[in-house]
């Protein structure tokens, strides 16, 4: 009980969830926002959130905006991706997966992205292989991805979002009440003898 209620204070104190939004048109920008709004109103008031919102034609390889945008890309814990057209690659947004693969900086041991893909105004012919890059590149940092069809009705429907957004908290939280118990029990030594005495006869 008591470790519990430590566990508890600890969380309370250090429940920081970290968006990121990164759109590539003005239409996909509210839909970015729509998803870390409604995040933000689902885990409010136990996680403390901070959110980042980017365009993609921000984005420059190897200027200091570019690996400003990559790590904060790389601390966050969930990312959300917005898209409208699908009708063709697009070959900086494989640039900027690339870098945010490669990126050495501390990140979460687990992160959840978020793809919110296409629109009834807007081809599709793609949509097959941008989710594959996503994929590929929540794989090689140790994320989960989770898509969505952006149709007419999808606002409508938050069902899909809050679901994984608690699975995944919820497997967060638990990650982080065992590393605190790890690190608060090394901290603390060895038993005293007394404890290991009474042990040991037990």
């Amino acid at each position: 009980m008591h470790h519990e209620t430590l566990i508890a204070k600890e969380m309370e104190s250090n429940a920081n969830l970290r968006l990121f939004c990164l759109s590539l048109d003005f239409a996909a920008s509210a839909r970015a926002n729509w998803v870390s709004d409604t995040i933000t109103r689902l885990v409010r008031p136990e996680w403390n959130v901070c959110c980042e919102t980017w365009r993609l034609d921000t984005f420059k390889a190897g200027q200091p905006i570019g690996k400003t945008m990559i790590q904060a890309a790389a601390r966050a814990d969930v990312l959300v991706f917005a898209l409208s057209s699908l009708d063709q690659r697009e070959p900086k947004l494989i640039e900027w997966l690339t870098a945010l693969a490669g990126e050495k900086s501390e990140q979460p041991a687990s992160r959840l992205f978020i793809g919110l893909l296409g629109d009834e105004a807007h081809a599709a012919g793609e949509l097959g292989w941008t989710v594959k890059q996503f994929i590929a590149c929540a794989q090689q940092t140790g994320g989960d991805f989770i898509w969505h069809w952006m149709g007419s009705e999808a606002l409508n429907d938050v069902t899909w979002l809050t679901d994984n957004v608690k699975k995944y908290l919820a497997h967060k939280q638990s990650a982080s009440n065992l590393a605190w118990l790890h690190e608060t029990m090394a901290d603390a030594g060895p038993f005293p003898e007394a404890v290991r005495l009474t042990a040991d006869a037990g």
